[in-house]
């Protein structure tokens, strides 16, 4: 997805909207939506270098209904479908959303002074649904009301929510897999070639597999040979060998990691024993489109929008933000679908997603195939995933890499199932590069 954002910048910006010298408070701005706030008889302070303002001037200002119990000292914040719960002293806050609680540990807790109480302008701000960023020029803090925003786009993604759905929702996969690897030495590639099995569950959080593996053994050791010479097979050597014609893999993929997790027998010759697991960055996997764990792409707006950086057009953040949803609509909405002969719609996304959907006469979609192309650093990468209502078929080859090419496909039915992956290893991660 082409967008101007930087996440670091965004982050970095934050931290500074919030880390100024107190003696200066005075002189803070808070603007929402391009309008100053005016605060009557108590001001934006910094306390612990971080800005807090009176909790009831800024989400009155933001259109919600606002409460204190003195008994409890709560406060409470209500806006449609979204409830903020924030308590005096305590770092955490419980944010209610569509019936659902959430208790997210926040670094800094509301007080009390001068009988006015005081919440942190950045997590109440962002538990609304607002980007918040600050302007160091000014001394402003810049607010977006995101969530009024994201509203106005209600209705105009029904095609890739309903492929989101498609292909990602919660489902157990079995099926096959076939491995081949060109492994590249000082003395020439290796063929690492294996057939295995696939067993495991997935939803929008994860994924967690595992199976068995049998490798090719006489082709490695023809290579090695061919390379090395015929004294290149010891008694070690056969030994590591033998022990890969028939092994055992496990694996976890956490989304929001974006990071894979490797563990099981066939990694034991490189010293990881059944209690540690080797961890990937899948970050060059990653595609232009919508992440297939997002539920929608109004959900993933809601949560992408606060990464913006809005200081950069400090007059004109409501309009920041509307370019960056313009953007995704122009990228992946209804109008961005191309109707073909043969009744498929096709979406292309700057050459690098090709998303093709087939439905029925009802509006059902019967199959889907996403391809996805980059090349990084000399490091080219290329998926396919085809999926039915009952199977999900997935491809993907790496060139360009150091260790050498290689090439993965995984065949599966697919099943409904309600059973929740495993994402966090069970034992020490050491930390792979693929280079």
């Amino acid at each position: 997805m082409k967008k101007q954002i930087s996440i670091c910048a965004a982050a970095f910006a934050i931290v500074g909207a919030l880390s100024f010298s107190a003696g200066a408070a005075n002189d803070i701005t808070v603007k929402i939506d391009d309008k100053p706030i005016e605060f009557t008889d108590a001001k934006p302070i910094v306390e612990n270098n971080r800005t807090f303002v009176p909790f009831r001037t800024i989400f009155e200002s933001m259109g919600a209904e606002v409460k204190w119990n003195g008994d409890e000292q709560l406060i409470t914040a209500k806006r449609d479908d979204t409830t903020v719960v924030f308590q005096i002293g305590k770092q955490e806050m419980k944010i209610t959303e569509d019936n659902k609680n959430t208790m997210k540990v926040i670094d800094v807790a509301p007080f009390i002074r001068n009988d006015r109480t005081y919440v942190p302008i950045r997590f109440a701000s962002e538990a609304l649904g607002a980007c918040v960023d600050w302007e160091s020029n000014t001394r402003t803090v810049l607010i977006v009301d995101a969530d009024k925003l994201i509203d106005q786009y209600e209705g105009k993604f029904t095609k890739m929510d309903s492929f989101l759905q498609f292909a990602g929702g919660s489902y157990a996969l079995n099926g096959s897999l076939k491995l081949d690897m060109q492994y590249k030495t000082a003395m020439g590639n290796i063929p690492v070639m294996a057939d295995g099995t696939l067993s495991g569950v997935s939803n929008a959080q994860g994924s967690e597999f595992s199976g068995s593996l049998m490798f090719n053994i006489e082709v490695i050791k023809s290579a090695i040979i061919a390379n090395e010479g015929e004294t290149a097979i010891n008694a070690d050597v056969e030994a590591i060998l033998n022990s890969l014609v028939n092994t055992s893999y496990s694996a976890i993929k956490n989304s929001s990691e974006n990071m894979l997790y490797l563990s099981g027998s066939v990694f034991s010759q490189l010293g990881l024993d059944s209690s540690t697991w080797a961890g990937l960055s899948l970050e060059r996997f990653k595609n232009d489109l919508i992440p297939l764990g997002e539920s929608s792409v109004l959900n993933y707006m809601k949560k992408s929008v606060q990464k913006i950086t809005l200081y950069t057009q400090p007059d004109n953040t409501v309009g920041t933000v509307k370019a960056y949803l313009d953007g995704i609509l122009s990228l992946c909405g209804d109008d961005a679908f191309a109707l073909a002969e043969d009744g498929a719609y096709i979406l292309n996304a700057g050459g690098k997603a090709n998303l093709v959907l087939y439905y029925d006469q009802g509006g059902t979609i019967l199959s889907s195939k996403l391809d996805i192309s980059s090349l990084t650093n000399g490091v080219s990468v290329k998926s396919s995933l085809q999926t039915t209502q009952n199977t999900q078929n997935y491809t993907v080859s790496m060139s360009g890499l150091k260790i050498g090419d290689i090439n993965l496909s995984i065949n599966a039915s697919k099943s409904a199932s309600q059973k929740k992956p495993t994402l966090i290893p069970n034992g020490d991660v050491i930390t792979v590069s693929l280079k």
